[in-house]
């Protein structure tokens, strides 16, 4: 099913009405699963007031419900439904930013404990920054990454996770509990913030909801819930696969500094884990540019994607596998080469233009398109640069595996007519000095133990399950001794060392 194209208006606020029988199962989970009873319940960007308008039914002992909204037409909807209805004295509705309003002001005059309800924006800031929107929170680095993470996109988050952070710090200061609609990655990022800052979040809570069939959205989506009080803080959260469900399908954990999709697994072999210096994860080549770097290999030479025969030099081509061929064993042929125009980030890639004229000028001819890449990693960077490149990117032997497929299966890659194998930026790899070296690691991370381990910490409902960051938590070197193989594993280190 095609998701439906929305407007940049509904983009840029995330302007995404809640269906009414949606609000009611949510309420219902709350009541049934937390049996809580606000004093005050709050919607911050209330909409069309689904939520406010349905907890006066579900909370009628509450003293106050407070909804806030930027768009003047729903704050005026929203109240036109208050006068329809008797009874509704303690209802209020402000029009105004989420980003501005003194929040704090505002709830220390209210009764706690405090209920914060509703759905907020589903959108990423980058995804406003696109459409020129200004619905913005101040600009920060919320997950604090530095250099190359921070501007390759790393950086980028929802709009509804830092809302959630602050949500979180009110209920914190004041008591309360949170529950709203969200992309089920936003949650966990949500709840890891929470355990690393030891909030007190006492019962938590998510429930699966079908978002393509209640927002025309291809998201795994949930119901998040969050209960704060004075009690024990508590580092673990139910996971329900629908609202349906009485008893929850998973547990989430948290240990090591990470959010667990398996907190038993992971304390059964949390001695494997660790940083291995002699095997380092790498990402494979970043180009962002697949019409101009990317040449289709045919029998008579390379054909571009333009379908246009060509006959480039070989000094800067090597054939590329992609996660697609990872995960389906197509090894022994790749269907594309990759102009590989640096050895290094940052070389100067000038050089090109004299020792392979006619790969410079395939690549002055995609000039505008090379010129036009986003991101801002080719900012301030030599013409045709490229990322994710390094001594690593040229050994001949590999053990490597799909970030985007969910399954855990390491693949050896070896050198096709006699030149080194490139990986796309979707793909993660360790280099080898051999292929009996290849092997023997390939086999160490297919054996059950390391994907028991891994498994524990992979969320395959995620775009891409498997990152670099996750891999490096198994030592190599660890999982070796666990598997009677030290003596193997050293050999090949010290063979890594003298080479």
């Amino acid at each position: 099913m095609m998701v439906e194209k929305k407007s940049s208006q509904v983009w840029e606020f995330g302007d995404f009405q809640t269906p009414r029988e949606l609000v009611v199962e949510s309420l219902q989970v709350l009541k049934q699963h937390l049996h809580f009873c606000p004093n005050t319940v709050i919607e911050p960007t209330c909409g069309l007031g689904g939520f406010l308008l349905a907890a006066t039914d579900a909370f009628p002992s509450a003293e106050k419900f407070i909804g806030l909204e930027l768009e003047k037409r729903y704050v005026n909807f929203v109240r036109r439904q208050i006068e329809k209805r008797p009874g509704l004295d303690n209802v209020e509705v402000i029009q105004a930013n989420f980003f501005e309003y003194d929040w704090n002001c505002l709830l220390s005059q209210v009764a706690s404990p405090i209920l914060v309800i509703g759905n907020p924006p589903w959108v990423t800031n980058s995804d406003i920054g696109l459409l020129n929107g200004k619905n913005l929170p101040v600009k920060s680095n919320i997950h604090g990454k530095h250099g190359f993470s921070a501007i390759n996109g790393s950086s980028n988050f929802d709009i509804s996770e830092w809302m959630l952070r602050r949500q979180l710090d009110w209920i914190e200061a004041y008591g309360g509990c949170i529950a709203m609609l969200c992309k089920t990655s936003v949650a966990r990022k949500v709840l890891l913030h929470a355990w690393k800052q030891k909030n007190m979040a006492t019962n938590c809570l998510m429930v699966q909801f079908d978002a393509l069939q209640h927002f025309n959205a291809s998201v795994d989506a949930c119901l998040f819930i969050v209960e704060t009080s004075s009690k024990l803080n508590s580092y673990t959260c139910n996971f329900y696969s629908s609202f349906n469900s009485k008893y929850p399908s998973e547990k989430l954990g948290y240990s090591d500094g990470i959010v667990l999709s398996n907190l038993s697994n992971f304390h059964k072999l949390r001695c494997l884990t660790g940083t291995d210096p002699n095997y380092t994860w790498r990402s494979g080549i970043k180009h962002d540019c697949r019409k101009a770097m990317e040449l289709e290999i045919d029998i008579l030479g390379q054909k571009g994607r333009s379908k246009s025969t060509m006959e480039l030099e070989s000094d800067y081509l090597y054939p590329i596998l992609k996660s697609s061929d990872l995960a389906n064993s197509r090894l022994d042929k790749p269907r594309f080469n990759v102009i590989v125009t640096q050895s290094f980030v940052g070389e100067d890639t000038e050089k090109i233009r004299k020792t392979a004229p006619k790969t410079w000028q395939h690549l002055v001819a995609h000039g505008d398109l090379l010129d036009r890449r986003a991101s801002r990693i080719y900012r301030n960077k030599p013409r045709f640069s490229i990322f994710g490149v390094g001594r690593y990117s040229f050994s001949r032997w590999k053990v490597a595996i799909s970030g985007f497929y969910k399954k855990i299966d390491f693949q050896v890659v070896g050198p096709m007519d006699g030149k080194p194998v490139m990986l796309d930026d979707t793909c993660y790899f360790v280099s080898c000095g051999s292929i009996d070296e290849a092997e023997f690691i390939a086999e160490l991370l297919n054996s059950e133990e390391a994907k028991i381990l891994l498994d524990s910490m992979i969320f395959w409902t995620n775009k891409r399950p498997i990152t670099a960051e996750l891999l490096k938590r198994l030592h190599i070197g660890k999982l070796a001794a666990r598997l009677g193989r030290t003596n193997e594993y050293e050999q090949f280190v010290n063979q890594r060392n003298v080479a």
